[in-house]
């Protein structure tokens, strides 16, 4: 047969000949075996370090780390595995092949090559993906807890197994509306509801959905009874903000869920400057109505820090801000320092500074110790302003633990939790403290605690899931990590680790 009716040059034979005896030979030294372990092994490592950055409030350059370590390391163990094979006396160098090994290996049949090689590959495609997705995004994108207006109810409500159980001590403050002619009162209006729901906190035994879970309904069509069950409440406070030149009209309501009877409703038109009054008003009247049909006494303090009003927008727009978390704290960083250059004794402001120092290593390239610094320095004139501001308390604790100053950290991060005994984010921040000490369960616990407050919050499901590993709570454990949304491999990876 003549080379143009199909036969194969020499060249060319020989060619294929040495590729099928190379391929052997890394089938021989277990390459393809260690890239497909090395490669499957790395992506559990860096799905697992995802979600345990997101949980615990880690630096996520330690993600970046991880998979930059990873890259660099897998041509080391595709190395080590062509020069060592294991033995009873450890890794030694791996012998020349003997005569006629290679060639029984090229001969399998490939029921027995193809397994091998398609492990390897889908491994190694596991490892570079994982990597490309961790190195490729950016870090503004990173899930945090904020709601980003107009977000609405559908995108986290009816979490496979949230909490509905209801007491009849408690609430969830929606958001409020903003009627002004204009419509560009909505930070106004956002930031009247968060006010009230930090007030109503410091009622001891009154359960208060958190700002994440109680804002992902804004904008929604839900109706009352659906998002007291989604919340876990008996009762919800909506209402109106309506503003115009220095006049301002609020109407508020207390529903109870269970059959939508007005519990208490009521109208206030003011002077803008009256906002303060107003806040301390409503608070006091829903305390006073939930608690008064049991015949109990709340004994909170809904004092207001008063300030310019001014200021206090200024104030507003660096929380609403805050909520979107990403390049927007930046933003929120510049209205707070505009409120402080209108009043510098606004212990809210410099609050609200503490957390966006803190909140900058997550989100932003920042100098770590730097940012601490800085939100430490804020929270401490927070303090000195207003003592008794448990976001404050919050905000320092979270940078004395960060700084392993253990004492002085639970000091404040207890404080913060008799100051607004239903703050998730006061409990949410002590569990990771209790955590950072060894007390497994109780870091469960006010895990736990903070979940019940903020149902609807990724990070909380994944703060007990994450937590339950340690106190080895499995079966808890993998009924939340199961609830993660938006980190469906993460979760398996995790959920791998109870089963091992």
């Amino acid at each position: 047969m003549t080379e143009g009716q199909g036969s194969t040059p020499a060249g060319s034979r020989s060619s294929a000949s040495g590729y099928k005896r190379f391929f052997a030979e890394l089938k021989r030294r277990k390459v393809f075996q260690v890239a497909a372990v090395y490669g499957a092994g790395m992506f559990g490592v860096l799905q697992g370090a995802d979600i345990l950055v997101q949980a615990l409030h880690l630096p996520e350059s330690l993600v970046t780390l991880a998979a930059v370590l990873g890259l660099l390391g897998f041509p080391v163990a595709l190395f080590v595995a062509w020069v060592f094979e294991r033995s009873p006396d450890g890794l030694v160098r791996t012998e020349d092949a003997a005569p006629g090994e290679l060639t029984q290996i090229i001969a399998a049949p490939p029921a027995k090559r193809w397994p091998v090689g398609l492990a390897a590959a889908g491994g190694t495609a596991l490892l570079m993906a994982s990597a490309w997705l961790v190195l490729g995004r950016p870090v503004a994108t990173v899930a945090g807890d904020g709601a980003t207006a107009g977000g609405g109810a559908a995108d986290v409500a009816g979490v496979p197994g949230a909490p509905v159980t209801a007491s009849d001590l408690s609430i969830a403050v929606l958001p409020f509306e903003d009627m002004s002619e204009a419509g560009d009162k909505e930070y106004f209006s956002d930031g009247l509801s968060e006010e009230l729901i930090d007030a109503l906190a410091r009622v001891d035994n009154l359960q208060v959905a958190a700002r994440t879970s109680s804002f992902a309904f804004k904008g929604g069509s839900a109706d009352i009874r659906t998002i007291a069950d989604s919340l876990g409440v008996a009762n919800v406070l909506e209402g109106s903000v309506r503003a115009s030149g220095d006049r301002l009209r609020i109407t508020a309501q207390l529903i109870q869920a269970s059959d939508g009877f007005h519990l208490w409703t009521e109208t206030y038109d003011r002077e803008l400057t009256d906002v303060f009054e107003v806040q301390e008003e409503i608070a006091e009247a829903i305390a006073t109505a939930l608690l008064g049909t049991l015949g109990l006494e709340h004994g909170a303090d809904f004092s207001v820090a008063r300030t310019d009003i001014e200021a206090y927008e200024q104030y507003l727009l660096g929380r609403a801000f805050v909520s979107q978390r990403g390049e927007a704290l930046h933003r929120a960083e510049d209205h707070f320092r505009a409120a402080l250059a209108i009043d510098s004794m606004y212990a809210p402001a410099w609050g609200g500074l503490a957390e966006v120092y803190a909140l900058y290593p997550y989100y932003a390239s920042v100098d770590f110790e730097e940012s601490l610094a800085s939100s430490e320095e804020a929270a401490r004139r927070a303090l000195a302003l207003d003592p008794n501001s448990a976001n404050a308390h919050v905000a320092l604790g979270s940078v004395l633990r960060e700084r392993r100053q253990w004492k002085d950290a639970e000091r404040e991060l207890r404080r913060a939790v008799q100051l607004a005994p239903e703050s998730s984010e006061a409990h949410g921040e002590l569990s990771q403290y209790l955590l950072a000490v060894g007390d497994f369960e109780g870091a469960m616990d006010a895990a736990r605690r903070s979940l019940a407050l903020d149902p609807l919050s990724h990070h909380k499901l994944g703060l007990v899931g994450v937590y339950g590993l340690a106190a080895r709570h499995y079966e808890e454990a993998e009924e939340i990590l199961w609830r993660v949304r938006g980190f469906p491999i993460s979760t398996i990876s995790l959920l791998s680790l109870i089963h091992i």
